[in-house]
C-alpha cells in the first residue's frame, strides 16, 4: 500500500511539472531564434495565473508563433534575472520596472526587456483572452520585424 502511495505521488509531481512553462532566467538572445518574449508573471496560489498558464499559454507553447519565446516568472519564488547587457536583477525589482502590480499579467518584451504591448492584466473573460493575447502577440511580432 506505501508502495502504490509512493507511485500514486511520484505520478502526480511529475504531470504537475509536466504543466509548466519555462522559467524566465535570462533576456537577450533566444538560442531558438525568438526575438520577442511573451512572459507570464505569476504567483503562487493563483488560480487565475493558472488558468491563463493551462488554457492559453501552454497549448501555444505546444507550436508557438516563429520568433516567439513563452516563459514564466514567479515573481515570489524566481531567482535573479540576467538582463541582455549579462547584469543581474532580482525578479521583484525586474517587475517593479515594467509596473507589474497585478497577476497574472502577460508582458511582450523586445531582447532587451521593454515591452512592446500594452500588457494583459488578470483575467475577466475566457471568450475573449485568447483574442485579445492572439492581437498582442501578432502586435509584438510585427514591431520587431
Amino acid at each position: 500500500m506505501r508502495q502504490l502511495a509512493t507511485l500514486a505521488l511520484c505520478l502526480i509531481s511529475s504531470l504537475a511539472n509536466a504543466q509548466a512553462l519555462p522559467p524566465l532566467t535570462q533576456l537577450g538572445h533566444d538560442n531558438q531564434g525568438a526575438h520577442v518574449w511573451l512572459v507570464l508573471f505569476s504567483q503562487p496560489d493563483c488560480s487565475y495565473c493558472d488558468l491563463v498558464r493551462n488554457e492559453f499559454l501552454l497549448p501555444l507553447q505546444e507550436q508557438p508563433p516563429q520568433g516567439l519565446a513563452i516563459r514564466e516568472l514567479k515573481v515570489a519564488t524566481a531567482g535573479p534575472i540576467t538582463t541582455a547587457q549579462g547584469e543581474q536583477i532580482s525578479a521583484r525589482d525586474f517587475s517593479k520596472g515594467l509596473n507589474v502590480r497585478f497577476y497574472p499579467s502577460v508582458l511582450l518584451l523586445d531582447e532587451e526587456g521593454q515591452s512592446l504591448t500594452e500588457p494583459l492584466v488578470g483575467i475577466s473573460s475566457r471568450d475573449f483572452y485568447g483574442f485579445y493575447l492572439d492581437q498582442a502577440i501578432d502586435q509584438a511580432l510585427h514591431k520587431e520585424h
